[in-house]
């Protein structure tokens, strides 16, 4: 090497060197996005499905082993009115990202075949929670069950019976997954024992079968996001699907929980009836009460592992579910219903920062959530112009006092979504209108849940003055949410 070229050498290192060291300057004077800051909270969603809130050990009333998330929940605010607005998988998982009732996202049902026709699935120019998060600096992950798109044409054709309709489906990277940039997740399927799953940019061809139950499987990913993503600010959604059934897909060492204790022990609650009615409820309490004992299992692994990462004291953690589960309550199985053990769901939210564990009655519609966590994450002003829930980010931290006066209870679907049933729940009723097939009024349903907590005696007749004041309430909200239910139809 000659001189000049040494000399040129020199001045490139130099140059190098330089360019180097101003753009470390540059990088520690400017906020960074992708850097994690004290500011910044991150943000831990884990929503099994079906996870009814008394079969939560913490709450004394089914006798479930749940030893983790007692514990949590005194770490936490357990907010004893929430609810799942429609208590069915798709439209709470619509309303959770949206921000919107399911009238406003026409998501009313559960996506499949059948719905499919009527437009039953999420839209990509819908700005959903992931977008916002994702705009603002936050890498966020999905982990589970997403059931929020219908199967394309391809996966299966229309079909005129929901119970013939292929539920499945492949969300490709890209619009439809609304920024979560880590994707581990399904459509929906119930194979607990053999789940499988397609990995951030996999082909719908390159499936991922995981060999283990379902929860222990997210919950591995899970801890592998959580201890790989230090270093920027994260939002991590994972929907477990059990306890939904199948419940008998659960491992054994889960049953042994429940094995040597009686049925009827089990299934303590009062308004369970005896004889065959009661008989869906029995058979299968033991693997529900398993699958939940698993759940919490697993819920334990997630948080033992945020901890040991040193993020828990800056990581808002939430705790909640789809919907509940009758389980042999008024004979009845599933979800859907306006009845306690159907409509409410646990939300369970820990933030040692700022949170003081405690009990909140705010009443909790699953629209307020989205722009309420939004909140707390300091991304207010970021709150979409269209959400229809309510920002009760104050409420949440001790800070006011505001609160509604009752929630809203839907049952709607296609093909005649003004048909149906509507309610509202108060601190201590629960009120219900149920319509006909040809849109007249059917029923009026009114449960005094501090007398009658099992919801035994509908008390409508009795109590006219009170079905009018509950149904003005009812109608004047439900004009807020493009609901097309009136009582003229």
């Amino acid at each position: 090497m000659n001189f000049n070229q040494k000399k040129d050498c020199k001045k490139n290192i130099i140059f190098a060197f330089s360019c180097f060291f101003l753009l470390a300057l540059f990088s520690t004077s400017c906020t960074n996005s992708e850097t994690k800051t004290d500011e910044q909270p991150n943000l831990l969603f884990i929503f099994p499905d079906q996870l009814r809130p008394q079969a939560l050990g913490f709450m004394d009333e089914d006798p479930v082993f749940t030893p983790n998330i007692d514990q949590f929940a005194k770490e936490a605010v357990v907010f004893k009115n929430a609810v799942s607005n429609r208590p069915l998988c798709t439209p709470y998982r619509g309303m959770l990202m949206t921000g919107k009732y399911c009238f406003s996202t026409k998501l009313l049902t559960n996506c499949n075949t059948y719905s499919r026709k009527f437009g039953n699935y999420l839209r990509e120019d819908e700005t959903c929670f992931p977008d916002v998060l994702n705009q603002n600096g936050y890498f966020c992950g999905y982990i589970g069950k997403w059931h929020l798109d219908a199967p394309t044409h391809e996966e299966g054709p229309d079909v005129d019976d929901w119970r013939k309709a292929v539920w499945e489906s492949y969300t490709p990277p890209g619009p439809k997954r609304h920024g979560f940039k880590f994707w581990h997740a399904y459509g929906c399927n119930n194979r607990h024992n053999d789940p499988y799953y397609w990995v951030n940019n996999a082909p719908v061809e390159d499936t991922l079968f995981a060999k283990k139950w379902s929860p222990e499987h997210e919950a591995d990913v899970a801890i592998d996001f959580i201890q790989t993503n230090k270093d920027k600010p994260w939002a991590l959604f994972v929907s477990m699907n059990p306890p939904h059934g199948p419940y008998h897909e659960v491992p054994q060492k889960y049953r042994d929980h429940y094995a040597n204790i009686p049925v009827d022990s089990l299934l303590n609650r009062p308004n369970v009836p005896k004889g065959k009615k009661g008989d869906i409820g029995r058979k299968n309490v033991q693997d529900y009460f398993a699958c939940v004992t698993g759940v919490d299992d697993q819920f334990g692994r997630i948080m033992k592992a945020l901890e040991e990462s040193g993020q828990k004291e800056n990581t808002i953690v939430v705790f909640s579910s789809d919907h509940g589960e009758m389980m042999g309550s008024h004979g009845l199985l599933q979800k859907v219903v306006w009845y306690e053990e159907s409509f409410l769901i646990p939300f369970i939210i820990r933030w040692p920062k700022e949170l003081k564990p405690g009990l909140n009655d705010l009443h909790l519609n699953v629209p307020d959530v989205m722009p309420s966590l939004l909140s707390l994450l300091g991304l207010e002003e970021k709150i979409p112009e269209k959400v229809e829930g309510k920002n009760y980010a104050d409420v949440i931290l001790g800070k006011s006092d505001g609160k509604p006066e009752f929630s809203l209870y839907l049952n709607c679907n296609y093909p005649n979504p003004e048909r149906g049933m509507r309610g509202i729940r108060t601190d201590r009723y629960t009120f219900v209108v149920q319509k006909n097939k040809e849109g007249g009024i059917e029923n009026y349903l009114l449960f005094d849940n501090q007398n009658d907590p099992y919801q035994l005696k509908n008390m409508a007749k009795e109590n006219p003055e009170l079905i009018n004041e509950f149904q003005d309430k009812m109608i004047n909200e439900l004009s807020k949410i493009n609901d097309p239910w009136t009582l003229e139809n």
